[in-house]
Formats: structure tokens, sequence, C-alpha cells
């Protein structure tokens, strides 16, 4: 009873070391099925098929060691090939980013890419096929061939041999470089446009599809698991078996506060076994309350690394931390050694530290030998003292058949080195073994479900069924851009820039008083410069009006991919404000007058008209007048507020000696816009719908929080660029005083451009 007691007392505390709980909401729920109304319709590029053959096929010969069989095999094809994928691939998922973007529906591009995982595998296994096809008939051909002596016969037949003994590790090795290639496609060329698109809880992380699982024929494998996770018993009397090591884990996570903790968090306790099923949530693999848990492998280090804890410990003690920071790393060390303690008393009652040990230490080693013997047999030599007994008695038939280079003193010098391990180097081992436990946890429940996602896909590739699924708009096409339909579409809606200059008419006259031309001034330090990068935002210019400038950006219908004319106004705009502001400074060394702007950006529903004057085509829409608007600085307000404040440049108020009128509520507001960028609450609403933009909360004084909006912007030649929003209220002022005499319910919307802005935000990353 004592000791019950003890244990309770001592019970570590673990809801201080901030665990995070798994769960990534993947399904295909909401999509329509086939036609035959079980399965979802796929159509892929055929341009994929073919590359991906071509890749396939090379691969198998190189990983397969066989290219002297294949005369026209050189690696250079095998790189070029692999490139070639690359490229339609990535083409191929950015038609299912951009489809699910323009369906406001994200288990598209999820359907596009577990499809490419289907049609990788499929053709892995197609092309191991055809590899040893090619071969076996070579065999035949040797025998015949009067070119070919006894000893070429004797290596077509141990390379076939060779093949389909190693037939797992050929097509894992394929795989793994293919998935990369996948995975690399995802996290360098397409994370940052689904980041615009969708909120972090709708993005596949990258290890998702970079699973290595999925890169083999059998996750049993020893060769397999020894290499990327640990080795695991497969019987079920032994006593690491990925059960029986899953059940130790749990009895004793059981033993601390993190069973309350579960009860305790909102995301367990909103999701039930019916809400699993029915939204397929993957959260919890056979829903124990510690899954979620064990697959954050992140919080194997929170749980377990006191070393880590201890070096920061002693770092943060050593430059002279605050009392509190240094009083919770010793918490984290406390309640860490003591957890870390406990399952290595467990696991070394069980006899299982030595397994762990050898886990580790056998993988320098245990290739010698393999074959004849087998990784697990090699486990057991280092473990078992038996085992050494019997391996050794037949060494001399060992020597016999493979010669003096089979030598089992690195395996004895392996014996040495785990027999004199210390407590420490042991308790390190069991931290590392817990972590690739978790990491395959993980990575076989996303396999599970990522098969299972595959069993309900269709890919189709007989044109017959293409069309009937097309017809009945039950199909989902992932394609190429030279293979969709190309057509001119209307304009569906557009947005207007209108970038004004303030004092042009001072510049003029101080300029032509110096005998220097005002004209080519504005030309070089303006108009030539913002001209010289529309293109990187699809952005064309209207006219230009004396001082000002007039740009566009059009929305097609059904152009899901230029849908982004609010974005890519409000980085024009920034970018534009950029160039003025570089141009200043080196006009301020030649003693030269500065420019400052004005910017105002507006979004109209609908086209613009047009009328041409012979082949000058002029806009007209209502979009222009009110950028005119937001462009502009009351003289009133200039002289009062300028420089009041140096991370922003847009004040709006609303006169408060004029009375209340719905018909021209603008009439009445008084604008301070030096070097800034105004956007309209309708821009502001659009520019929402195409973005993922991000509340951040800056604290600009004592008592004053500004609102921040933040998201990534796709440019048109492919890069990206980050906004910022703020987001402020308009109150009323006596223009005369400034005094401020209340809040009204109005806002108005600022595009940032000052650095301090981007540098707090990327901090709060």
């Amino acid at each position: 009873m004592f000791n019950s007691f003890e244990s309770l007392r001592k019970a570590p505390i673990l809801k201080n070391l901030d665990l995070k709980s798994y769960h990534i909401a993947y399904s295909l729920d909401r999509l329509v099925l086939g036609v035959d109304n079980i399965n979802f319709d796929v159509h892929i590029s055929p341009q994929v098929y073919t590359a991906l053959k071509k890749t396939a096929s090379l691969l198998m010969i190189k990983h397969s060691r066989s290219e002297n069989f294949f005369n026209d095999y050189k690696r250079d094809y095998c790189e070029i090939e692999k490139e070639t994928l690359r490229r339609v691939c990535n083409d191929v998922l950015l038609d299912g980013i951009n489809r699910a973007k323009s369906s406001s529906e994200v288990q598209i591009d999820f359907l596009s890419q577990i499809a490419l995982v289907k049609l990788f595998l499929e053709e892995i296994k197609a092309q191991y096929k055809g590899l040893v096809s090619q071969l076996e008939p070579l065999v035949r051909i040797y025998q015949l061939s009067e070119k070919h002596d006894q000893s070429d016969i004797f290596m077509i037949k141990d390379k076939l041999a060779e093949i389909k003994l190693h037939h797992n590790q050929i097509i894992s090795l394929v795989g793994k470089e293919l998935f990369e290639l996948m995975a690399d496609i995802n996290t360098r060329k397409l994370r940052n446009l689904r980041e615009t698109h969708f909120p972090p809880c709708d993005i596949l992380p990258d290890y998702y599809i970079a699973n290595p699982l999925l890169n083999t024929n059998n996750p049993n494998d020893d060769f397999f698991l020894i290499e990327e996770y640990v080795l695991l018993g497969q019987r079920s009397e032994d006593l690491d078996n990925y059960t029986s090591v899953k059940s130790i884990i749990y009895e004793l996570f059981a033993q601390t506060d993190l069973a309350s903790k579960n009860k305790e968090d909102d995301n367990y306790a909103n999701v039930s076994e019916g809400n699993i099923q029915k939204n397929n949530l993957l959260l919890f693999v056979e829903n124990n309350e510690f899954d979620s848990y064990l697959m954050e492998q992140d919080n194997i280090y929170r749980m377990f690394d006191c070393f880590h804890s201890r070096e920061l410990y002693d770092k943060a003690k050593k430059e002279k931390e605050p009392e509190d920071i240094l009083e919770k790393l010793k918490e984290r060390i406390k309640a860490q050694k003591y957890l870390l303690n406990l399952f290595y008393r467990r696991f070394k009652k069980l006899h299982l530290i030595r397994l762990v040990i050898a886990d580790f230490e056998m993988k320098s080693v245990y290739e010698k030998y393999c074959p004849p013997m087998t990784p697990r047999q090699i486990r057991e030599f280092l473990v078992n003292f038996w085992s050494r007994l019997s391996i050794r008695a037949q060494q001399k038939r060992l020597k016999s058949l493979y010669g003096e280079e089979f030598d089992i003193e690195p395996l004895l010098q392996t014996v040495k080195r785990i027999k004199g391990c210390s407590s420490r180097e042991k308790k390190q081992f069991l931290l590392m073994y817990l972590k690739q436990f978790s990491r395959y946890h993980r990575d076989l429940y996303n396999f599970r479900t990522i098969k299972d996602a595959m069993d309900s896909i269709n890919l189709l590739t007989e044109e017959k069924i293409i069309l009937l699924s097309r017809e009945n708009r039950s199909l989902f096409e992932f394609l190429l851009p030279d293979e969709r339909v190309k057509e001119e579409k209307p304009i569906a809606n557009h947005v207007i820039i209108k970038a004004d200059i303030r004092g042009s008419m001072d510049i003029n006259h101080t300029m032509r008083n110096r005998g220097l031309n005002p004209a080519s001034y504005f030309s070089l330090n303006f108009f030539d410069p913002i001209s010289a990068v529309l293109f990187e935002y699809n952005a064309s210019k209207e006219f230009i009006e004396g001082d000002a400038i007039i740009l566009s950006l059009f929305e097609n219908e059904d152009a899901s991919q230029n849908s982004y004319s609010v974005a890519r106004a409000c980085g024009l705009a920034t970018r534009i404000l950029q160039i003025v502001h570089n141009y200043n400074e080196k006009n301020k060394e030649n003693n030269l007058p500065i420019l400052e702007l004005g910017v105002g950006i507006c979004y109209s529903e609908g086209p613009p008209s047009f009328l041409f004057d012979g082949d000058s085509r002029i806009m007209i829409s209502p979009a222009i007048n009110l950028a005119d608007r937001l462009s502009s600085c009351d003289k009133k307000m200039r002289n009062r507020l300028k420089n009041q404040n140096p991370l922003f440049n847009l004040f709006v108020f609303k006169n408060a000696a004029e009375g209340e009128s719905e018909d021209s509520v603008d009439d009445f507001i008084l604008r301070y816009n030096v070097n800034g960028i105004e956007l309209s609450e309708d821009s502001f609403n659009k520019l929402a719908k195409e973005i993922n933009l991000k509340m951040v909360l800056y604290p600009a004084g004592k008592n004053e929080i500004i609102r921040l909006y933040t998201g990534i912007v796709p440019l048109a030649n492919g890069n990206y660029q980050r906004i910022a929003i703020r987001e402020a209220a308009i109150y009323k002022v006596k223009p005369e005083t400034m005094n401020l005499t209340g809040e009204t319910s109005q806002k108005y919307y600022e595009v940032c451009t000052h650095e301090e802005i981007y540098d707090f935000i990327d901090n709060q990353s």
C-alpha cells in the first residue's frame, strides 16, 4: 500500500511540457463519387504516365545494378527523365491546388496527391515485373548464343536470382527516390502556394507523402525496419513486437497525468467514435487515448529528452537568464528524468533494454553478415550467450562457404560495446528508440489511411469511361497547362490602383528654377521603373494622368489561377513605394527633390466599360473614382500629421462638424495619405477570399493593440511576396483642433510598408 501511494506522489507532471495532440483532418467525404457510385474517378495527364514509366524503368535498372545487360542505359538519361517527371508532376499538383481553390474545396488537393501516390506505386510494381520479364529471356538467349561463354550465362543467372532475392530492397530504393522527388515538389515548389490558399490544418505535412512505408513491398521486412526505424519482433511471443511495445508505453503513460490531461483536452473531448467514422479524422490509431500524443514525434523530445534540457539549462545559467526561466527548465528536467527513469526501469525489467541497444549498435556491422544470416540472428548473437555459442560452432562451415572474409570479430567487438554501456548511454539509446518507435507508429497509421484512400480511387485511362464520367460531372482531372482548353475568357471583375504624386507642382517649379528637367525626373524615378515590374503582378497600365498613374488588374471568368487581383494589387503597391524609396535615397545624395505618394486600391465586381479613341482603349469604371479618393490627402491633415507615426502612413477621420448623411459619407472624410496605401473595404473582403489571411496583434504602445492581417501573395512570375494589412477604426475629429470626439463603426485598411512590421510578423511565425 505504501509503495502505491509513493508512486502516486512521485508521478511526473507532464501538463507543463507543452505536449501537442497529433491530428490531420484528411478526408474525401465531400467529393462526388464516380460513375460506379463507389469510387472517385480521376484522370491524370497522359504525359505523367509517359514520364513516370520511363523514369521508373531507368531507376529499376539503376537500383538492381543491372546496367551491364541494357546497352542503351546511361545514368545521364535517368537524371534527364527525372527532371521531366518533376516538371509534369509539379504542373499536375499545381492544377489540383488551383481546382481546389476555385471550388473552395481543399479535398480536391488531397485527391490529386493521393492519386499520384497510387499511380507511382502501381508503376513501380509494373516496372519490377518488366525488369524480370526482360532478364528471363536473356538467360535463354545467352545459352543459345555463340558470343557468350559459360561465365556470361552464370552471370545473368546470378543477377536474375539476386534481383528476385532482393525484391523488397529494390522496390524500396526505387520508391524512395520517386517519393523524394514528389516530396521535394510539395516542399520547395508548392508549400507557399498552399499556405496562400488554405489554413495550416488543411495542408498535409511534408512527412505524410514522404512516408517510408510507401516505398516497400513488405512493411515487416527486417532490412527495411532496421534502416528506417528499429527492428521489431514479428512473432506474438516476442517482447519487442509492435503491439507489445505499444502496450508497455501506454501502460506507463497511464501512470502519469497524461490520462487526465486527455479528458480535459477540448479536441479530445469533442471527438467521439461516431465523429471519427463520419469525418474520417486521423486522430487515433485504435481509438486509444494516448495515440494522439505518441504519434506527435516532438512529444518524445518534450517528455524524455532531459539531456538536451540540461544543456539548455547550463547555457541559460551561464548567460545569467532570469530566475523564472531557470526554474522552468529545472522543472522540465525533473519531469523528463522521472519519466525516462520510469520507462528505463520497465524496459530493463522486461529484458528489452539490451534489445534496444543492440538495434542501434548492430547497424554498422550487420550488412557484412546478411546473407547468409538475417538481421534478427545478428541481434540474437549480440544479446544472447547461447546464440553466440551456436553461431560460433557454425563458423568453420560458414568459412568454407564464404572464405576468410566471414569474420565474427566485429560482432564480438559490438558485444563488448553493448556490455560496456553506462546507465546514461542506455537511457540515451532508449530515448532514440522511443523517437523511432513514435515515427513508425505515426507512419504506419498514415500508411493505412493512404492505402484506404488509394483503394477508393479509380485511375481512368480508357477514353470511353473518361468521357462518360466527364459528361456526368463526376470526373476529377489533373492536367498540364497545354492540355487544358485555351480560350480567352471575358473579364469578370477588376481592380484599380491609383498612385498619386504629392506636391508635383512644387517639384516641377523647383527643378525648372534650377535648370533641371522635371519630365525626365518623373519618368526615370516613377513611371518607367513602375512599368518595368507590372508583368510580375499581371497588371496593366491604363493611363497617366499628369502626376498620377492608374493601373488595372483583371480577373477572367473561370480562371482560378488569375484570381489574385487584390492580393497582387497590394503587392504591387508596396513594390511601387519601395521603388520610389530607393530612388529617393539616391536623389538625396544628389540634392534632388524626393517623391511622396498616395496610393488607393479599389476592387469592383463586374467588368469595366471601354471606349476607343482611334486605336487607344480608354477604361470607364467607378473604381477609378474611388481609388482617386483613397489616394488623396487633405492639406490640413498633411500639415498636422506629417511624421506623426513612422510605422504607418495612412490615417482616416470623419469630420465631426458635418452632419450624418449616408448618401455622401466620403464627403465628410478627412484623409492623411503620404506614402500610404489605402485598401477599400470591398477590396479587403475580396482579399480575404483570395489568400489565407492570419490575424496578428501588434503592440503599438502601452494601451494600444493594432490588428494586422498577413498572408503570402503568389506573383505571376512564380515568386511570392508577404503583405500585411492594418485594420483601424475611423474616429470623429474636429479639424481645427484635431481633438477626437468619438469612434465610428467604420473601418479603414492600410497596406503596411514599414520593415519593422514585417520583422515583427516573421518573428511571430
